[in-house]
């Protein structure tokens, strides 16, 4: 490609900066079972330690930056957002079920736009596949949420979109938010509630 190049050469410099960096290229045309492993949709596709995956060109600084911030207390919720913005919903539902992306998640969540979280719902119901008690970690957060005074609970359709994720988690622990949403003052959040609660019985 054009500017597979360019890409090379900033993941190059830094190799060339640290020796704790080790450089692989691979040609996805002739490596096509590592394009699929990777989910490669377009290229360059940068891929660290099998999990931050970066596409586009990043400038040599940029690059080494991310490869620190790996190592920091947000390293989770880094690798979490490039796989998420990278479109690797597989691998995102599969953190979102065994922990790991608990917590990107919901920092995502409260951040997040009706597009995003029209993703984010997406990603937590194909986590279900790999564990059907795999949301129920999100229900305390969210429901403290709910009760305080961030985003979640001042927008109705961020409401709304918290109400329809807690009737997907399956705990029963969601009812008592749930029966408070029900009472909500807009309509678009109560019905959204109710159709949740009656998810939770079901």
């Amino acid at each position: 490609c054009a500017v597979c190049p360019h890409q090379l050469r900033s993941a190059a410099t830094v190799a060339l900066a640290s020796p704790n960096v080790v450089l692989d290229v691979v040609d996805a045309t002739q490596e096509p079972e590592l394009a699929a492993r990777y989910e490669v949709r377009s290229v360059p596709t940068t891929v660290v330690d099998d999990e931050l995956i970066m596409m586009g060109v990043v400038a040599p600084g940029e690059l080494a930056l991310r490869l620190v911030e790996r190592q920091g207390p947000d390293a989770a919720e880094r690798v979490f957002r490039a796989l998420l913005d990278a479109g690797h919903a597989t691998q995102v539902a599969e953190r979102l079920a065994d922990g790991r992306g608990t917590a990107p998640f919901l920092a995502l969540w409260a951040e997040s736009d009706a597009g995003r979280r029209a993703v984010l719902l997406e990603v937590a119901e194909e986590s279900l596949l790999y564990d059907p008690f795999g949301l129920v970690p999100l229900v305390a957060p969210l429901a403290a949420a709910l009760d305080g005074d961030g985003p979640i609970a001042s927008d109705e359709a961020h409401r709304a979109d918290t109400a329809e994720l807690l009737g997907k988690t399956g705990d029963d622990d969601a009812r008592a938010p749930l029966e408070r949403l029900v009472e909500d003052p807009s309509p678009m959040v109560a019905k959204e509630a109710a159709r949740a609660l009656a998810e939770l019985d079901e």
